[in-house]
């Protein structure tokens, strides 16, 4: 797995190629955020006191789905690293 420091600091990739791993880190991290997003609504609806068990159940079933999505894109990322400021 590329780790994000070393594509954007090496010469073995060219600007264009950089700048198209970027790109698709950043469509990855926008499908992750509309993911969250949609647990978010998941959990508000589970949480409503009306909401019946076996509804319950079907969005518990639907978040480990949309879980299991967010792992899978996750996997695919170039690992990344918060370098320290050397000064």
């Amino acid at each position: 797995m590329l780790n994000i420091s070393s594509i954007l600091n090496n010469d073995a990739f060219t600007r264009e190629e950089q700048l198209e791993i970027v790109r698709y880190m950043d469509a990855q991290l926008a499908q992750m955020e509309l993911l969250l997003c949609r647990l978010d609504q998941l959990a508000r609806q589970a949480s409503e006191d009306d909401t019946l068990d076996a509804e319950r159940r079907r969005l518990q079933t639907t978040a480990n789905q949309i879980q299991r999505e967010i792992d899978r894109i996750s996997e695919r990322l170039p690992k990344t690293f918060i370098m320290e400021n050397s000064l």
